[in-house]
Parts: C-alpha cells; sequence; structure tokens
C-alpha cells in the first residue's frame, strides 16, 4: 500500500495539484484511502457471497459513522487491521443471521452500548492524541449519530424488521468493545513511551 500511495502522491505533486511540502499528509491520505476501499471491496465481496447486503451496508454505515468520531482500537499494521476488520464484520453478519438478538435484549444493548460509547468518546491513540475543541467536536457529533441511530432503530421496531435491531445492537457492541480496547492499548503505548 505505502509504494502505490507514494506512487500517486508523486503523481499528483508532480502534475501541480499540491506542494511538495504537502507530500506527507497526502501520501498518508491516499495510503489510508486504499486501504479503507480494499477492506470494504473485500467485506462488500463477502456480503454478496452471504448474501447479506443490506445487512452488510446497515453494519458499516453504523460502524464506520460510529467509529469516525467516538474512536476505537487503531491496530499497528494494515495487515493487523484489515484481517481484524475483515473478521468482524463476517463474525457480526452471521451471529446475527444465525443468532438474532431478541427485541428487548437488542435494545437493551443498544441503549446500554449508546451510552457507554458517548461517555468513552472520543478514543485517542498514540499517533494523534486530539485537542480539547476535537474532543469536544467529536463528542458533539458521536451524540448526534447516536441520536439518528437510536431513532432509526425506533423505525425498524415500528416497521418490525427484527433483524436490523439485533444487526445495529451487535455492531454498537462491538464499536464500544473496540473503545475499550482502545483505551486500554493507548494507555499501555503512553506507558512505554
Amino acid at each position: 500500500m505505502g509504494k502505490l500511495s507514494e506512487k500517486i502522491t508523486r503523481y499528483v505533486i508532480d502534475a501541480g495539484a499540491v506542494s511538495e511540502e504537502l507530500y506527507a499528509v497526502y501520501q498518508y491520505g491516499f495510503q489510508i484511502g486504499l486501504e479503507m476501499l480494499i477492506c470494504l471491496f473485500v467485506c462488500m465481496s463477502i456480503a454478496i457471497y452471504l448474501h447479506t447486503i443490506p445487512e452488510f451496508l446497515v453494519s458499516t454505515g453504523v460502524f464506520m459513522f460510529l467509529r469516525t468520531y467516538a474512536g476505537g482500537v487503531h491496530l499497528n499494521s494494515f495487515k493487523a487491521c484489515f484481517t481484524c476488520s475483515v473478521a468482524v464484520q463476517v463474525m457480526i453478519l452471521q451471529i446475527n443471521n444465525k443468532y438474532p438478538l431478541g427485541l428487548f435484549v437488542a435494545w437493551g444493548i443498544i441503549l446500554v452500548s449508546s451510552i457507554c460509547i458517548w461517555k468513552l468518546s472520543p478514543v485517542e491513540n498514540i499517533n494523534h492524541e486530539l485537542e480539547r475543541e476535537e474532543k469536544e467536536h467529536c463528542r458533539k457529533v458521536t451524540g448526534k449519530i447516536l441520536g439518528v441511530i437510536l431513532i432509526a432503530a425506533g423505525c425498524c421496531t415500528t416497521l418490525g424488521m427484527k433483524k436490523y435491531i439485533s444487526l445495529i445492537a451487535l455492531t454498537a457492541l462491538t464499536v464500544f468493545i473496540s473503545q475499550c480496547i482502545g483505551i486500554i492499548k493507548y494507555k499501555v503505548e503512553k506507558e512505554k513511551n
């Protein structure tokens, strides 16, 4: 990924679209973007194979919006992150497919996870520690996202779409667990430095 992102960045700079001073920023951005696209492509391919495309879209949407602002564990290599992301996505889809949560259990998990996610947000990582204003912004946006998720879960309940309520619960629980692991990892890495 690094070499491809370097080539793309070099092309953009040589074309005059950005200045040389921004090389590192663009190279990092292209690398992250390429890694995310590959992961999404593989997960979507698996969802197509499993015939769970709508579930994949719901789960990925909830996960990506929450993780962007609430934070969570950041692994140290693309290979580890890719493997973990694909495994977690498949696990969520399979658990929801074979063992969907009951309505009351799912709502309990959604409510408790939402409160915990909001309270823990944003989870920092050693590579990017947040300023006070960034933390406030992330927490505020996390609250809004959680509000939208609760409204969506309410709509699913009203429409009798129980498997999607279960899916939202499993995804929210996964984000909360990711936050807990991220906090522990951050504290361990902080102590080492």
